[in-house]
């Protein structure tokens, strides 16, 4: 099944003091690699955008987007979707793609909407989808305001829903997280696992002909530890989100 991701990756700009000389520094990072290489081995065909571009080449429209039987939104703030060059730069209209993304759901797509600090609402309310179409399509209640909860001891998600296809095959044994989006499950949402009893971690709905879901921390470093990366079921549970998201299961 054909998949587009987008997000998971940034740049890290700063400067080091050496005498009286300043110099600066800067660093690229894409951290998507591992959840597509993993995911990928039970028939998952990506198309990745990595966040730099999002603003330029994620799908124009519904149609655009229908190629695709699931797109993930991981850890990018809703201004990467909507402000186009050529809005920024030249004052030209062009669709509303989150608005469209809302559409592509309802007409039978799948979305999942994956956290860190650019996800949901996300540091200091800067990733801003609470205020913006897919708000609507999202099976959560979005704050507005930082939404981070930052678990430096590590919380463990609680599985409250144990025979959804989603956890087919999965293990138990989830590891622990550093950190994910506070969310509440809206009315009639399926909370497959909450994270301090009363936060919704994986919830998934059903959206006119489509599904969405959200993973409530991220898929990558840093409130995803190695030992989630490296847990045996990391692949197989993302596959099969996916796929339940796709109508494939």
């Amino acid at each position: 099944m054909k998949v587009l991701l987008v997000g998971e990756s940034w740049v890290s700009r700063g400067e080091n003091a050496v005498g009286l000389d300043v110099i600066g520094m800067s660093s690229y990072t894409e951290a998507a690699g591992s959840f597509m290489e993993k995911s990928g081995r039970y028939g998952i065909d990506f198309t990745y955008i990595p966040g730099y571009r999002a603003s330029v080449d994620f799908p124009m429209t519904e149609e655009q987007m229908s190629q695709y039987q699931v797109i993930i939104i991981s850890d990018i703030g809703s201004n990467s979707l909507l402000l186009h060059p050529k809005v920024q730069n030249n004052c030209e209209r062009i669709p509303n793609r989150l608005r469209e993304l809302s559409s592509y759901v309802k007409h039978g797509g799948g979305l999942l909407m994956c956290g860190g600090y650019m996800g949901f609402s996300g540091f200091m309310g800067k990733a801003g989808f609470g205020i913006t179409p897919l708000a609507k399509v999202l099976p959560v209640s979005l704050l507005n305001y930082d939404d981070r909860i930052e678990e430096p001891s590590g919380v463990v998600p609680q599985i409250k829903v144990k025979e959804h296809p989603i956890l087919e095959g999965v293990k138990a044994d989830w590891p622990y997280f550093l950190g994910y989006n506070s969310l509440k499950a809206k009315e009639g949402a399926v909370e497959i696992a909450s994270v301090n009893e009363n936060d919704a971690f994986i919830t998934v709905w059903d959206y006119g002909k489509g599904r969405a879901g959200i993973f409530a921390s991220d898929i990558a470093p840093h409130w995803a530890p190695p030992a989630f990366l490296d847990w045996e079921s990391y692949g197989l549970f993302f596959a099969n989100y996916l796929k339940w998201l796709g109508h494939e299961i």
